[in-house]
């Protein structure tokens, strides 16, 4: 019960950043895209799973923003047909902003959080939480640190209570400091023979090698790392002005005010933080990066330059990125690399928006003795994708995925409050559910074709091979 990977521990897995975890980045693919940084996920407690409400998909669009007593702010959907409510809330600022000699100190703030608070020890702590049915976990990302709790309506004003303790009491007991670490150091040491973490951290290092993305945490900076320092990070990240909150289930703007100031009230006002500036990608490498790892297959990671998330063209950009490599079996890459030819089980692409570094980023596993191959294939489905643009069948099919599965996505109050912070994350308007499809509507065959022009280009694509490719 003590150790499960918590909020988006998914993530994880695919050695992917949750910088912002919106429907957009989730639909984008389904083979999830491969960020520039992983880092690993905190492992914490996991209380009792909470039943889905079933929901009428309109009052999605019915999103209130609530401000509190305090001026504390949220944003909020009630549903009352559960008894169960879901809070999820986030700061910016993550790995990126950690100093250079205390990587990884994010990652162990989060998983502190819900190790004892108050008069509660790390075991009496986590008692409580599996008295109140309350799931209460953190996590730390590369520009975000990110925290969710699921309670139900019945036991709230504890469970809220619970989480007050942490923000304003928590202790950073020395047992649970040490086994971070040691869990901390573990994780690093696993990631160096995982395809994926190989992947992610060589295209980083060949494409941004001297910017705070390219950091990775080992354990010359993660053992120094003390108490203080943490309580000193906690002070600095998780305040009052970087705070944003999302709020599902059964609960009253009145009631959810006070609760904001109960939990967040004694928090820092505001405190400076560095400024990161925007990475500035290297030139393409001309072939593939091969890092041999001993296994049966190998991972083709590619990655082209992408688009900001403000910029007018994402929409477009994001269904070209559909109809290449992000729609499921409709794909160009997977009808042509595993349909026609069987060279993998899957193959996906994606629009990695970080806020300081966006790229076009997709992979796929095959046998060895075809990497080169798959590597063929892809680089000449972007050149004729950017020659000729999709089709308007393409972009009709694409437009209509693309926004009938939207509100599929929200089947759980967690998963409704993820994607709400997530368009807070990505500086949506509270009506940005509402109108959101419609931007998609409004895409036009020349649209796509045009960005096609610009972002399909082969010899912009960087390729990164993990495993024992042909010589």
């Amino acid at each position: 019960m003590r150790r499960l990977a918590a909020v988006m521990a998914g993530l994880l897995l695919t050695g992917c950043v949750a910088v912002s975890v919106t429907t957009e980045k989730r639909l984008a693919a389904p083979v999830a895209p491969i960020a520039p940084v992983a880092p690993v996920m905190p492992v914490q407690p996991v209380a009792p799973v909470m039943p889905a409400a079933p929901r009428d998909r309109s009052s999605l669009a019915d999103v209130q923003v609530v401000t509190s007593p305090g001026g504390i702010t949220a944003w909020l959907v009630q549903e009352s047909f559960v008894p169960i409510i879901s809070m999820e809330f986030s700061w910016r600022g993550g790995a990126s902003i950690e100093p250079a000699d205390r990587r990884g100190i994010g990652w162990i703030l989060a998983y502190m959080m819900n190790e004892g608070a108050g008069g509660l020890d790390t075991a009496a702590y986590g008692a409580r939480m599996a008295d109140l049915n309350l799931d209460f976990a953190c996590g730390a990302w590369t520009d975000w640190t990110s925290c969710g709790m699921t309670t139900l309506k019945e036991t709230s004003d504890e469970s809220f209570d619970m989480l007050r303790m942490a923000f304003s009491e928590l202790r950073i007991d020395r047992e649970p400091f040490d086994r971070a670490k040691r869990e901390m150091i573990a994780r690093l040491e696993a990631d160096e023979t995982n395809p994926k973490m190989v992947a992610s951290r060589t295209m980083t290092s060949e494409l941004i090698p001297d910017h705070v993305y390219a950091r990775v945490p080992t354990a010359n900076t993660v053992n120094p790392i003390t108490r203080t320092e943490l309580r000193k990070l906690m002070a600095q990240q998780m305040t009052k002005d970087k705070l944003l909150v999302a709020v599902v289930g059964d609960i009253t703007p009145e009631e959810l005010g006070p609760k904001l100031d109960r939990v967040f009230g004694k928090l820092p006002a505001t405190a400076e933080m560095p400024v990161i500036s925007d990475a500035v990608a290297k030139p393409a490498a001309a072939r593939p990066i091969v890092m041999k790892l001993p296994q049966p297959q190998t991972l083709v990671m590619f990655s082209g330059p992408g688009i900001r998330r403000e910029d007018p063209d994402f929409y477009a950009a994001y269904v070209l990125n559909y109809i290449l490599g992000g729609g499921t079996f409709s794909s160009r890459l997977t009808d042509d690399v595993r349909e026609k030819r069987g060279l993998t089980y899957g193959i996906g692409t994606a629009l990695n928006i970080q806020p300081h570094f966006w790229r076009w980023q997709g992979s796929s596993a095959t046998m060895n003795d075809k990497a080169d191959e798959v590597v063929k294939l892809i680089r000449e489905n972007i050149a004729r994708l950017g020659k000729d643009g999709p089709t308007a069948e393409e972009l009709a099919d694409a437009k209509a995925y693309i926004t009938g599965a939207f509100p599929l996505a929200f089947d759980s109050n967690r998963k409704i409050a993820q994607d709400l912070v997530g368009f807070q994350q990505d500086g949506m308007p509270a009506d940005y559910v509402e109108k959101r499809n419609a931007y998609f509507e409004a895409v036009t065959l020349a649209d796509v074709k045009r960005v096609a022009a610009i972002y399909m280009k082969p010899e912009n694509f960087t390729f990164v091979m993990v495993g024992q490719p042909a010589d």
